[in-house]
């Protein structure tokens, strides 16, 4: 997958660069209001949806997609704050992988759908992970504070410069500070409110455990779990922190 996001990086600019320079997502994810913020959000996450959409592979099977969508529209139904709309696709790539953009749009590969031998629970969880690293703003929040450290250094305006820095910027570092923004600790938030959103939509929680015990037992060198995985913390770390929060949220304890 590391190839797969190298190659995204160096063409996400072409179809980024127009709408980050339009919506001026720099400056009103900086000093704007919160309404301009989360418009600001949105552009820049769309922008790059739509390049990694035009470098993927279609999935063609309608009831992936179906599947998918159910759960993300079920999912956020229970995010308390309805100001981003949240959607949840499926690319084609051989290694299991999940990502979430800024602004409310989530992709899930083929392979992690069959890991999860397309169990509602268990991909509930691998969505409201990657929805909480969305409300949580992880990636936004260093993106944006990467690019204004960049620009600023420099002393470039982002709407004089015709973009030119900026699209550097996106091209050499955008895509893998999408891999790389999740600290542990973002890890660790997001797997505890994305197991809050799975039991509020009405999910067992113990997917999540499910989940994370057959990633355990795989042999990373020949099951190809890709980096998806390898930049989360050990799925051990993961099942003994999570099995309490489990068991408080299946008997009705948050």
């Amino acid at each position: 997958m590391s190839g797969f996001f190298y190659n995204l990086g160096r063409h996400v600019g072409r179809a980024a660069v127009p709408t980050i320079r339009k919506s001026k997502w720099i400056w009103d994810g900086l000093t704007g209001t919160e309404e301009e913020a989360l418009r600001a959000e949105a552009a820049f996450g769309s922008a790059l949806a739509t390049e990694l959409r035009g470098a993927t592979e279609r999935v063609n099977d309608p009831q992936m997609t179906a599947l998918l969508s159910g759960l993300c529209e079920r999912l956020a139904a229970c995010v308390r704050d309805k100001r981003r709309a949240f959607r949840c696709e499926a690319i084609r790539d051989d290694s299991p992988n999940a990502m979430a953009l800024p602004g409310g749009f989530i992709f899930v590969s083929h392979s992690l759908v069959n890991l999860c031998e397309r169990r509602p629970e268990e991909l509930a969880f691998v969505i409201g992970h990657e929805m909480a690293h969305i409300i949580r703003e992880h990636a936004w929040n260093r993106m944006v504070k990467e690019v204004a450290s960049s620009v600023l250094s420099r002393a470039v305006s982002v709407i004089a410069a015709r973009a030119g820095p900026l699209g550097g910027w996106l091209r050499d570092k955008g895509m893998v500070l999408l891999q790389s923004a999740h600290s542990q600790d973002h890890e660790q938030e997001a797997d505890e409110l994305g197991l809050h959103l799975v039991a509020a939509a009405g999910f067992a929680p113990g997917g999540a455990i499910a989940l994370l015990q057959r990633i355990e037992r795989l042999d990373p060198q020949r099951s190809g779990l890709g980096q998806y995985f390898a930049s989360h913390p050990p799925a051990a770390e993961r099942i003994a922190r999570l099995t309490p929060l489990c068991r408080r949220l299946a008997s009705g304890h948050p």
